[in-house]
């Protein structure tokens, strides 16, 4: 790459549309380009007279855009960004013709004819970082931006590009600097300078460091969690109703359901909208014994999908104790369906709802059946779980307990909005600067040298500037941004 380059990439679809849109960035990119634009009276256009009075300031102009021949090539909208008020820092073009390929050749032509490159991918993005627009981190979340495929996705990554984690990674960073500083100073001075070494000074302050450097090492798996959505798993015997309620909570005909045990044979898997959370939700084959190869394979499936869910709901059909069952006897069938559908399941980092369908049947005997929750809850094995009716057209109830799971699982109510990690990238530096300061912290508990603990902490340092790039390493730049689109 060179950075002296003027670039140019079309930054919306190629294809036949109602309008392209081009970038052009670089060194008097506008002075290049202004001796083929022309207003609508043939007039020379004034870009800088009003971006010299009213610095910051976009100036958009109707145009028509000639060739080298003089030639008409489109009347474009062209809007002027210039140094150093611009996405990229440089000046700044934006020209948005008709969305005809055969036009966005011909403008495409014209550049490249007055020395302009087409850009590489992330290109744009990544000058705003080399000329200090950007961070690191804010650019890897406005690649997220662009690719997110749900609404958490996007709320996160509009977080971290307004700078939340990068005002974290600085506090961590002066935490470190502070720490530096009182062992380079008994490093390089005497003890009748700076008195004596004393690890503990620093214990106090690493252990914090190191607690918090785990806590934001945690937020990855919660923050993936709101990306692609919380796991909810619909699991139970043939025909306890997971079809239906499958349907119903989609509000479309998804799932084939009918009287027949064992319709469902597959897991089916769709995103799921609740408010502004993100869930995936999956219908399975109903858990029994059975002979038939294909429902077997199925309900393997069915298991699987339980291990990997984040939220589970085991539907229980109300119908089965409508037969005079006292509470004892409904206690003792709840905890024997918990314990078929749950024998090869570690509940320990899921959250389980109990679902009995078919509400209408249980509203007679309201009080009973709470009084038979109560004697089964006193013997399960699990404390994180709850309960909830529903009928098939009702799943108001349902879909509160998916709220409350999924806030759970991503900590979403109690970190609204604080800083989390979007990238594999982000979060390899901060585990390696929680490892470098655990290290740290053995060492100076050994009242090791200062030499040996300084230069740990500084690998830690080194670690936390490279989630923002302070440190612009070619190696870590080109990573980043070569998955980025062309135009951004």
């Amino acid at each position: 790459m060179k950075w002296g380059d003027i670039i140019f990439a079309v930054a919306t679809s190629s294809s036949r549309s109602a309008l392209h849109l081009t970038r052009i960035s670089g060194p008097r990119a506008l002075e290049t380009l202004l001796p083929f634009l022309l207003s609508r009276l043939a007039k020379p256009l004034e870009f800088r007279h009003f971006q010299k009075t009213m610095p910051g300031t976009a100036v958009t102009r109707y145009i028509h855009l000639h060739d080298a021949a003089g030639e008409i090539i489109d009347d474009c909208i062209i809007t002027s960004f210039l140094s150093p008020h611009s996405y990229t820092g440089e000046d700044l073009l934006e020209i948005s013709t008709h969305g005809n390929p055969l036009i966005l050749s011909r403008l495409h032509g014209l550049l490249r004819h007055l020395g302009m490159r087409d850009a590489e991918p992330g290109e744009f993005t990544q000058r705003a970082v080399l000329n200090g627009k950007l961070d690191l981190a804010q650019a890897e979340a406005i690649h997220q931006l662009v690719v997110a495929d749900s609404q958490g996705g996007i709320a996160l990554a509009r977080g971290v590009n307004q700078g939340t984690l990068s005002k974290l990674t600085k506090e961590l960073r002066l935490v470190l600097i502070e720490s530096l500083a009182y062992l380079e100073a008994h490093i390089d001075f005497g003890a009748e300078d700076v008195g004596d070494f004393e690890p503990w000074e620093l214990v106090p302050r690493l252990e914090e460091l190191h607690a918090r450097l785990k806590a934001l090492q945690g937020t990855f798996e919660s923050g993936k969690r709101i990306r692609e959505g919380v796991k909810v798993v619909l699991c139970g015997r043939p025909n306890a109703g997971k079809s239906s309620l499958y349907n119903s909570l989609l509000r479309s005909n998804r799932a084939i359901v009918t009287n027949v045990p064992g319709t469902t044979r597959d897991v089916l898997e769709e995103r799921l909208f609740i408010g502004s959370r993100d869930f995936v939700l999956l219908d399975t084959a109903g858990l029994r014994e059975s002979d038939d190869l294909v429902e077997r394979i199925g309900i393997e499936r069915s298991k699987e999908s339980m291990v990997a869910a984040d939220v589970v709901c085991l539907l229980i059909d109300a119908s089965l104790w409508q037969k005079g069952l006292n509470p004892s006897e409904v206690s003792k069938l709840i905890l024997d369906e918990w314990t078929s559908a749950f024998s090869n399941v570690d509940l320990n980092s899921k959250c389980v709802v109990l679902v009995f369908s078919k509400k209408d049947l249980l509203s007679a005997r309201e009080e009973e059946f709470q009084k038979s929750l109560r004697l089964a809850q006193a013997e399960f094995p699990f404390e994180a779980w709850k309960s909830v009716h529903v009928a098939v057209e009702e799943c108001d109830e349902l879909r509160e307990a998916l709220i409350s799971a999924h806030e759970f699982k991503t900590g979403l109510k109690a970190c609204k909005d604080a800083p989390m990690l979007i990238s594999q990238r982000q979060r390899d530096k901060v585990l390696a600067a929680s490892e470098d300061v655990r290290e740290a912290l053995v060492l100076l508990r050994q009242k090791d040298y200062p030499e040996k603990v300084a230069s740990i902490l500084n690998s830690a340092k080194i670690s936390l500037e490279e989630i923002v790039g302070e440190i612009s390493l070619d190696s870590v730049l080109d990573s980043v941004f070569s998955s980025f689109c062309i135009g951004k």
